[in-house]
């Protein structure tokens, strides 16, 4: 019990201090370089945010879709929707960190997790509107390049579109001969 009073306290200034690194990074101008690597880092932070957002709204969309149905099933009332977490946690070379992007941006990532989760939009659409999101925070941190949003889907896509090069090349290849 005692143990983990002072974890919920470490857990909680550390989550403080992942919202002032953002605070600070947004005030500040990039008049000198320890400015620009300071505001670098926390967009760096915040991309990692950014993805964790989206495939947090994924995973919670597909547990909250199973308790429905189970719910329905057992003629019980359906549990509420879930929502966003305004912290995530990241892993560095010193150990794990909270990050924090302003709440207006988790939720919208958030909800692109669900929406893509329950195939209202596929993965192209989704990439998109994260990476509007992303340049939203870049624009919110001063970062002299937008953040790229879901790499790990953009990579998917990529993987998938070299495979289905290769199938049709492979079949022409058959047919000629």
């Amino acid at each position: 019990m005692v143990l983990s009073v002072f974890k919920n306290k470490r857990s909680k200034a550390a989550k403080q201090e992942a919202k002032k690194i953002y605070v600070k990074a947004a005030m500040l101008s990039d008049a000198t370089r320890d400015e620009r690597m300071f505001k670098l880092r926390a967009g760096i932070r915040s991309r990692g945010h950014i993805d964790k957002a989206f495939i947090e709204g994924a995973k919670k969309t597909e547990t909250h879709q199973e308790l429905c149905l189970h719910a329905i099933a057992k003629g019980t009332d359906t549990p509420t929707p879930p929502t966003a977490s305004i912290f995530q946690t990241a892993k560095t070379l010193n150990g794990q960190i909270y990050t924090y992007i302003p709440p207006e941006f988790s939720q919208e990532l958030f909800a692109l997790g669900n929406l893509y989760q329950t195939m209202q939009i596929d993965a192209a659409k989704a990439i998109v509107l994260a990476q509007e999101v992303a340049a939203r925070v870049s624009l919110d941190l001063g970062l002299d390049e937008p953040l790229v949003a879901l790499q790990f889907l953009r990579d998917e896509v990529m993987a998938e579109v070299d495979i289905s090069e290769h199938t049709e090349f492979s079949a022409v290849e058959i047919d000629e001969e």
